[in-house]
């Protein structure tokens, strides 16, 4: 619990050192499979959205924890479709690990994305200047 609130405070003191009205573009990592880490990930985004409402946000989700976004398993669905009608914040979910998990695209939350590789996707961004959060630990 430790780390998580760790992270949460890192996270915001990340963002506490941009101003509003820049459009940053920040990544969101998630591989865990703790529900501890999911409630950590949507607490900070709320966080974040009210105090930098230029920012956009996409939480990545790959491996394990791709669950995190699927109806019927998710601990934190009512929490993400909160975001649903939100342009600056999008999910983002894996194919390959879909793939491995034999998860289909119809399973998961209305209005997430899915990418089909997760890492590529985010080293593509880095490379476009999107900034970067490992949730978790």
């Amino acid at each position: 619990m430790k780390n998580i609130l760790a992270g949460v405070i890192l996270a915001f003191s990340f963002f506490s050192s941009y101003s509003q009205d820049t459009n940053q573009k920040i990544i969101i990592d998630v591989t865990s499979t703790n529900f501890k880490v999911y409630q950590s990930v949507l607490l900070t985004l709320k966080i974040m959205t009210k105090s930098h409402p230029n920012t956009q946000f996409d939480v990545i989700a790959y491996g394990e924890a791709v669950p995190m976004m699927m109806k019927n398993q998710s601990v934190v669905a009512n929490k993400i479709l909160k975001y649903k009608n939100n342009s600056n914040v999008t999910f983002t979910a894996c194919e390959v690990s879909m793939s491995l998990f034999n998860i289909k695209r119809e399973q998961l939350l209305d209005g997430v994305l899915t990418v089909e590789n997760a890492i590529d996707d985010i080293v593509k961004k880095q490379e476009k200047g999107w900034g970067y959060i490992k949730s978790g630990g």
